[in-house]
C-alpha cells in the first residue's frame, strides 16, 4: 500500500469512527450489541490492505449506522408529559432542596416535541380527546321478563274489597209434561268470595350528589323500580302460595293432567298440548287457550322430525297460543284459560322520592315503587288451569 493508499485508507478508519461515536452520545445505545459489532469490524479494517475492499465495506457499515441512528431517533422521541417527568425525575434531590428552601442548581428543561403530531403522539393517553358522546340511555340487563304478567288480562276496580258470587248446587231439571201436570222445579244457591287488594312494593336509595350529577339518573332509577316490581308480580302470579299478603299463583290453582280417554302412538310436545286442551273442553270449558313453555323445549318441539323420513314433522292444530317463557322450567308445561285467571288493579304503580327519617342528613333519597291489586278466581272455574310435565302427559296419552 503507498502513501497515498494508507492516507485514504487511514481517512476512512477515522470517518467511521466518528460515526461510531456520534453514535455512542445517543441515549441507550452505550451497550447496544449492533453498535459493538461495528466497532469490532472497524478494528478489523484497520489492519486490511485491500482499499477497494475496504470502500465496499465502508459504505455498508455507513448505511447500517444511519439506519441506527434513525431507530434510536424513534426510539428516544417523547411528550410533553413524559419529558417533563424525566425532567423532575433527574432533579429530584435539587427540587427538594427548593422546596425546603435551600438554594440549588437545576438543570434545564429540553422539551421536545414530536413533529408531526399525529393522535398517537399528541393525545398522551387522555380518555376524553377527541370530545365523546355519550349515549344517554343505559343498556338494559339481559334477564328474565315479566312474560307471564303481559299476557293476562288486567281489570280495574275502586275498591280495596271485592266480592263476586258463585251460583252453586243446582238442583232439578225441565221436562216434558202432559196438561195439567205440574211443571218441574229447579233451584240452585248462591253463595259469595272475597279478594282483599294486595300490595306489592320495592324502593332504593341514592345520595342526592348522583341526582344532580348525572343526566337521566331518577329515570334510571324509575326504570329499573318498575322492572323489578313487574318481575315480583310476574314470579308470583305464577308460583305463590295464597295468604293474607299473597295473591295465589296460578301452578299453586292448577290440576295434573288426568285425562284417561286420548290416546296416540309416539307421542310428543304437541300431542301433549293437544290432549291438555281436550282436558280442558271436555270440563265444559270455553275460551281461548294460552300454553307457556320453555323456549328450550319451544325449540325441540319444533325440530320433531318425521319418523320415517327427514323432513320436520308437521303438527296438527294444537288449539292454544303457545307462548315462549323463561319463567316455566324446562320440561314443564303451563296451559291456561286465562280469561278464568282474574287480576283487578286497584292501585296502578306509583312511583315517589322523597326523604326518610335521617337521610336528610345523610343526603340520601328514598325513591319506593308499589302496586296494589286483587288476582282471584271463582272455584266454579277449578280446573281451568293445567300445569304438568311433558314427560307425565306423554306417558299418560302414550297407546299401550
Amino acid at each position: 500500500m503507498n502513501e497515498q493508499e494508507k492516507a485514504a485508507h487511514d481517512a476512512l478508519i477515522v470517518k467511521l469512527k466518528a460515526e461510531v461515536e456520534g453514535l455512542l452520545k445517543d441515549k441507550g445505545f452505550a451497550a447496544n450489541a449492533d453498535v459493538d459489532a461495528l466497532k469490532a469490524k472497524i478494528t478489523e479494517l484497520e489492519k486490511g490492505a485491500d482499499l477497494e475492499a475496504i470502500k465496499a465495506e465502508v459504505i455498508k457499515l455507513t448505511s447500517e449506522l444511519k439506519a441506527l441512528k434513525e431507530v434510536g431517533s424513534k426510539e428516544t422521541k417523547k411528550g410533553i408529559i413524559d419529558s417533563i417527568k424525566e425532567w423532575a425525575e433527574t432533579n429530584k434531590a435539587a427540587l427538594i432542596s427548593i422546596k425546603a428552601g435551600t438554594k440549588a442548581e437545576l438543570s434545564s428543561l429540553v422539551v421536545k416535541v414530536a413533529s408531526p403530531m399525529t393522535p398517537s403522539n399528541s393525545y398522551n393517553g387522555s380518555a376524553y380527546l377527541p370530545v365523546p358522546e355519550i349515549d344517554t340511555v343505559p343498556v338494559e340487563i339481559v334477564r328474565v321478563q315479566p312474560t307471564f304478567w303481559d299476557y293476562i288480562t288486567k281489570l280495574r276496580t275502586g275498591a280495596a274489597s271485592f266480592v263476586w258470587i258463585n251460583k252453586k248446587n243446582p238442583l232439578g231439571a225441565a221436562g216434558f209434561i202432559g196438561p195439567g201436570v205440574a211443571k218441574p222445579g229447579v233451584s240452585f244457591e248462591i253463595a259469595t268470595e272475597i279478594s282483599n287488594a294486595k300490595k306489592v312494593a320495592v324502593s332504593e336509595k341514592v345520595a342526592t350528589e348522583l341526582l344532580d350529577d348525572i343526566v337521566g339518573m331518577a329515570s334510571w332509577i324509575q326504570q329499573e323500580l318498575v322492572y323489578q316490581l313487574k318481575a315480583k308480580i310476574n314470579t308470583t302470579l305464577m308460583t305463590g302460595t295464597v295468604s293474607s299478603t299473597v295473591p295465589a299463583g296460578i301452578q299453586t290453582i292448577s290440576v295434573p293432567y288426568s285425562l284417561t280417554t286420548v290416546k296416540t302412538t309416539n307421542p310428543n310436545h304437541w300431542d301433549a298440548i293437544r290432549a291438555c286442551v281436550a282436558q280442558l273442553r271436555s270440563g265444559n270449558l270455553a275460551g281461548p287457550v294460552t300454553a307457556f313453555m320453555n323456549p328450550i323445549d319451544y325449540a325441540n318441539m319444533v325440530l320433531t322430525k318425521a319418523q320415517s323420513q327427514g323432513q320436520l314433522f308437521v303438527p296438527a292444530e294444537t288449539g292454544a297460543v303457545i307462548v315462549e317463557d323463561n319463567n316455566v322450567p324446562v320440561g314443564y308445561v303451563q296451559v291456561a284459560l286465562l280469561d278464568y285467571y282474574k287480576v283487578r288493579i286497584y292501585k296502578d304503580i306509583t312511583l315517589a322520592f322523597g326523604w326518610e327519617d335521617d337521610d336528610f342528613t345523610k343526603n340520601l333519597v328514598t325513591s319506593i315503587c308499589e302496586m296494589r291489586l286483587h288476582q282471584y278466581f271463582s272455584e266454579n272455574h277449578t280446573g281451568a288451569f293445567i300445569y304438568d310435565t311433558f314427560a307425565n302427559i306423554e306417558t299418560a296419552i302414550t297407546t299401550v
